[in-house]
């Protein structure tokens, strides 16, 4: 589950980054399909919650990812 990477760190960076990674591609695959049922206001929180798991892809490319809440 990769909502679990917020309590505490998976158990390597592979793994961490291929669970931020899912979580970009399922948040923009609903986004799209939201926006196909002309539902704009949940593709648009969809949509920053992609841009959030970038930020967090980033921030574990560059070695500085933490989990949220540990």
């Amino acid at each position: 589950m990769s909502g679990a990477r917020h309590f505490s760190k998976p158990a390597s960076d592979d793994q961490l980054k291929a669970e931020i990674r899912a979580d970009i591609s399922a948040a923009r695959g609903a986004q799209r399909d939201l926006q196909q049922a002309g539902q704009y206001g949940a593709a648009a929180r969809m949509g920053q919650a992609a841009d959030e798991a970038l930020d967090e892809l980033n921030a574990a490319n560059n070695g500085t990812w933490r989990p949220k809440h540990a």
